[in-house]
């Protein structure tokens, strides 16, 4: 078994302090082999490290027969509880192992002056976090008409507590056996063995194109020819993800996740049309690569909020996020950022955007800018002047400063920098006078507008460790 990267670390620095020991007890490779027992002893703990440092740190997902699991709930809880509910419970009790290493810790006593606790104040206060997460209703389905008309809240706690610890004893996550023996320390409970089944395919479920009739889709791909995927969700890699595409077998219109292509027979040449849904789910950024909305979202957000580039956010994804079998491109977050962009704009105009088919992405953005750019006018701001975002053009910056600590760059090496000698609030700067709120006291002077500047991003940090 390999081990990780840190662990080797720790490995090979052993080696080098005891051999480095070795050579300080001037010991040459002939007496080394003489004092044997310093061999026996380096095999021994060489052997005990290998083990310890290629322990799993998660441990599979409790391997019960269902039909244990079920007697487990049916004996614990009152009838009328649901499957919502022993789904909590259960996920409660697996998302928690080290207070359930604490609860039998108290419960099996292994060291002299403990004593024996039944219920421990750690299941109770899993107990009364679980209570508050289910709300009195379904608190209340957990019991028996017995328990709920012979108890108090107190008494309905205690209950609880006890039927959560057989629950977990039932379900093998206790770290002892049932004679108490000590079996291991409860690790976190790996979710690989639940995990769902995951399959990209349309949402619309009948065709909707104004020259057809409502009917339902057909699955329009050979098995033998459908597309597996890498899919990003929620900045998780799925592999293996299959990718359906439905067909309306009269209009022959297709519908994938993230987009429709249909005839557009208003023209003579009957172009193919694509239309990008708002409502997909699910966003195709590579030949064999589809991220959901939660990634391209935060695609825009920190282009926007932190002035990133694709190549920047493509860095810090792969670093936070990757793993050895992926990693994401430049290529693949511009993709996002593009197709997020003209959904968000698109959704706030009130229809989805529509190109031609097979159009390259820098063609993409030309046609969405045709399409939804309003000739460069921001919908937000037609109409619109104030002393933020329109002032008087001047040949000159309204502010001057002398203080050469004011005009010190970001590559200066001088480490003697002085301080300003003033501060903004103390330069005076003559600036326009507004005298509504939208109108500004100026000349007839041709006023300035906004601009937007592309280039401007924040590469990654340079660590100069």
């Amino acid at each position: 078994m390999f081990l990780k990267f840190e662990n080797f670390l720790i490995v090979y620095n052993s080696f080098f302090f005891f051999f480095r020991y070795v050579l300080l007890l001037g010991l040459s490779a002939t007496s080394l082999i003489t004092h044997h027992w310093i061999l026996v002893w380096l095999l021994i703990w060489s052997n005990m490290v290998l083990s310890t440092y290629a322990v799993s740190s998660q441990q599979h997902f409790p391997n019960i027969l269902f039909s244990s699991f079920s007697d487990t709930i049916q004996s614990s809880f009152g009838p009328n509880v649901t499957l919502a509910t022993v789904l909590t419970i259960l996920f409660t009790l697996i998302e928690n192992p080290d207070l359930l290493n604490l609860h039998f810790c108290q419960k099996n006593p292994q060291y002299s002056g403990e004593n024996r606790v039944q219920v421990s104040g750690w299941i109770i206060a899993l107990v009364n976090t679980l209570a508050t997460q289910l709300g009195t209703k379904r608190t209340d389905t957990l019991f028996s008409e017995k328990e709920l008309g012979n108890s108090d809240r107190k008494g309905k706690i205690k209950f609880l507590a006890e039927k959560l610890d057989s629950t977990a004893i039932g379900l093998k996550l206790s770290p002892y056996d049932s004679k108490g023996n000590y079996k291991g320390k409860l690790l976190p409970i790996s979710r690989h063995k639940i995990e769902p089944a995951y399959v990209i395919c349309p949402t619309s479920f009948v065709c909707g194109t104004l020259n057809c009739q409502p009917r339902c889709l057909i699955q329009s791909t050979w098995e033998r020819d459908i597309p597996m995927v890498t899919l990003i969700k929620e900045h998780t890699a799925h592999q293996g993800v299959p990718v359906l595409v439905g067909k309306c077998p009269k209009c022959e219109t297709l519908y994938a996740a993230d987009h429709e292509r249909f005839q557009d027979t208003s023209t003579i040449q009957n172009n193919l049309k694509r239309v990008y849904l708002n409502s997909a789910k699910y966003l195709k950024v590579g030949k064999s690569l589809w991220v959901d909305r939660l990634f391209s979202t935060s695609v825009i957000n920190a282009i926007y909020n932190f002035h990133a580039s694709a190549s920047a956010y493509a860095e810090y994804w792969n670093n936070t996020f990757g793993t050895e079998q992926l990693s994401v491109a430049r290529p693949h977050i511009w993709q996002a950022f593009v197709q997020q962009s003209v959904r968000t704009i698109a959704g706030e105009c009130g229809f989805d955007a529509e190109f031609d088919d097979g159009l390259n992405i820098k063609e993409v953005t030309i046609q969405a800018f045709s399409i939804l750019g309003e000739n460069g006018i921001i919908r937000a701001a037609d109409k619109h002047a104030c002393g933020e975002c329109t002032q008087e053009r001047n040949k000159t910056s309204n502010v001057v400063f002398d203080d050469p600590a004011a005009v010190v760059g970001m590559d200066a090496t001088d480490d003697n920098i002085p301080a300003m000698a003033s501060t903004h609030e103390e330069i005076e700067v003559d600036l326009p006078q507004i005298t509504s709120d939208n109108k500004m006291d100026v000349d007839a002077i041709q006023n300035i507008k906004m601009v937007v500047l592309d280039g401007v991003v924040m590469g990654p940090q340079v660590n100069g460790f």
